[in-house]
Formats: structure tokens, sequence, C-alpha cells
């Protein structure tokens, strides 16, 4: 027999303890990273509910999300991102998965959270789609751009067939593409100030977007433990005026170096200057030896045609390491006027409504 407890601060060493069973030493069961989670985000701290076994008084399980504010619409919208589900291998066909998460969804709604997203990987998704009536809203495409072809097929293919990539590999040689009119430069927590006035100017380019304001990337990109971002903005020469900014990070991802691009977004009115920020970064991983460079980026967005024009491309459903859907569920009703022509019309159920991004969760 278990109970559902709500999650005090205290309950952070015997979560970390349960975490290490499932996932080992990694950033999910670190302390710094769970507290920088949990209780340092802008839009306020995680809901959390706990499993607890009412003889052993051993934990369980928890289910988490985190708060997470959006423009949408025009209006302000607060949401929820799904992470860091967690049933303990012993306690398995209990219900905990779908009693903690109904609870959490319970206390959401009172406190005006209008829905739970997420980006479930494949042995959670069936749990969701099956048992908490999310929607399965699409995937939002990968996109990849050769650095290194040359070590890339060395890898895959050895040695032998590395000397063939070579035309490939001047193909996919990232060039100075910089513009004489813009200037990119390092966005660090001092000048961060800047992007409130960015982000007022741009907060309505696309339907549904995560609030991206300085309190949000110093949280984001600056304050996260474990994790070193690369991130750049762009100005006009004599100007102060921030144009854009492109979040950066150096990783592995299936044994190759990879450089990803977490998040991107452009001044619709400077779309060259968001060519500049996408060639710097790029620059950047080269010098950093990847050999790869990564991107999530929604179709029908300019940041995507951007990154295509400097050389990504959609890579096939076959060869990505897994999926990347985004789910969703409703915890409350909608503000507005959102019908159209369908009782309770639902226009977050439309993902080419969305923004989204790697920095919109929390893997990368």
């Amino acid at each position: 027999m278990w109970t559902s407890v709500k999650y005090l601060p205290e309950n952070l060493p015997e979560t970390i303890e349960m975490t290490r069973e499932y996932y080992g030493d990694s950033w999910i069961s670190d302390s710094d990273f769970l507290k920088w989670q949990y209780e340092a985000n802008p839009a306020g701290p995680a809901m959390i509910r706990l499993a607890r076994d009412v003889e052993t008084n051993q934990l369980a399980g928890q289910y988490v999300v985190i708060p997470m504010r959006f423009k949408a619409f025009n209006e302000l919208i607060e949401g929820t991102l799904s992470l860091n589900t967690l049933t303990r291998q012993i306690y398995g066909g209990q219900g905990i998965f779908t009693g903690l998460a109904k609870a959490v969804y319970q206390d959401c709604a009172e406190q005006g959270s209008l829905f739970c997203y997420g980006f479930p990987n494949p042995n959670s998704y069936p749990g969701f789609m099956k048992k908490l009536g999310f929607t399965d809203l699409g995937s939002v495409p990968l996109l990849l751009r050769p650095l290194n072809t040359k070590a890339l097929v060395r890898k895959k293919l050895g040695s032998l067939l590395a000397s063939l990539s070579l035309p490939f590999h001047f193909y996919y040689k990232v060039k100075d593409r910089s513009d004489e009119r813009y200037e990119v430069y390092p966005l660090t927590p001092s000048n961060l100030s800047e992007m409130n006035a960015f982000w007022a100017k741009v907060q309505d380019k696309y339907p549904i977007m995560g609030i991206r304001d300085a309190d949000y990337l110093r949280w984001r990109y600056f304050d996260i433990p474990l994790r070193d971002y690369q991130v750049y903005g762009v100005r006009q020469k004599n100007s102060t005026q921030l144009l854009g900014y492109i979040v950066g990070r150096c990783t592995e991802v299936a044994s190759m170096s990879s450089g990803m691009i977490v998040d991107f977004l452009v001044d619709s009115e400077h779309p060259v200057a968001g060519n500049c920020l996408a060639n710097t970064l790029l620059r950047f991983f080269v010098d950093k030896n990847m050999d790869l460079a990564g991107s999530l980026m929604m179709p029908h967005t300019e940041e995507s045609r951007i990154l295509k024009g400097n050389g990504f491309f959609t890579c096939p459903k076959s060869f990505e390491p897994q999926p990347f859907p985004v789910i969703y569920r409703r915890l409350g009703p909608l503000k507005g006027n959102y019908k159209e022509g369908e009782k309770d019309y639902d226009p977050f159920l439309r993902l080419n409504q969305w923004f989204l991004t790697m920095g919109d969760y929390d893997v990368i």
C-alpha cells in the first residue's frame, strides 16, 4: 500500500537516493541540478507528488512537473512541463504513475495552470497516452549538419572509407558568412537586460511561445549546474538593440561529438542577423572539434529556414536516435474565445502554432 504526499524541499535527499537506483550518478540525480530545476525556476517551484509506502515509509515513486510561462494568442498563460517521472521497480503495477500524475494535475489546475506538455521517451510514451489522456501533437524534426564528414565516416564506416568523404568535407565546410552590418557578441549575465526589450518586440512572432525574457535565459542557460552553454546575441553595428540570440552546447550524442543548437530566435525584420548568429555558432562548434551539429526546430519557423540555409537538413526518421514527440493535456478551462466552429475547440492541439526548441525541455 502507498499514499500520495506533496513534496517538500527536505524530501530532496531521499528522492535523489531513489533516482540513483534507476539512473545512477547523472545530472538527474545531482543535488545542485535538482535544486536549480525544482526551486530556482523564475516561473515558480516544481509541483511534485511522492508515493510513500505506508508500512516501510520508503519512497515508491514520484511525479514531477515544473511551471513554464507562455505567451499564447496574445495572453500570458501558465503551463507545466512533465519530467523526471519515476516509480521504483518493486512497486510496479500498483498505479503509482497514474495516481500521482492525476493528483499533480489537480494541484496544477487549482493554481491556474492551463495545460501540461512533455517530450516523453519511448519507454514512458505509452503510459502518458493510454493512462493519462495526453494527445500526441506530432514530432519536432531533428535537423542535422555535418561539420567533419571525414571523422563521421571514419567513426561509422571505418578509416578505409574516410578518404572517400573528402569532396563532402569541402561541401560542408563552415565558411565565414559574417555581414559587416551586424555584430555578433557573447551574451552574459551582465548584459542580459537587453533581452527584455527584444522579447517585448518578438513575443507575438508565433502564436504559442515559452516566455524568453532575461529572467528565463539567466535561469535556463547561465545558472544551470553541470552544463555549459555558448550564448550569442546580435545587433547592428553602432547599436545596442538586440536583434536575436542563439544558444549552443557541445556534447556527445550516439558516440559523436555534437554541437547542439539549443535555442534560436531572431527578429523577423532582420533575417540576415539570424544568419550571422547561426554561422558564428557553427564556427564555434568547428573550433571545438565537433563532428556534427544538430537542432530541434519546427519546420514552419523562420529559424528553421535560416538553419537550412546554413547547411542543415531534416534527419530521416529511420536515422533518428529516438523520435521527439510533443504530448499535451489540458488541465483547466481555456482563456479567451478560441472556438472555431467546434465545441471546445483547442488551438493548443495544433503543433504548427507552437515555437519549440531543445531549450523548452530539459534533456540538452
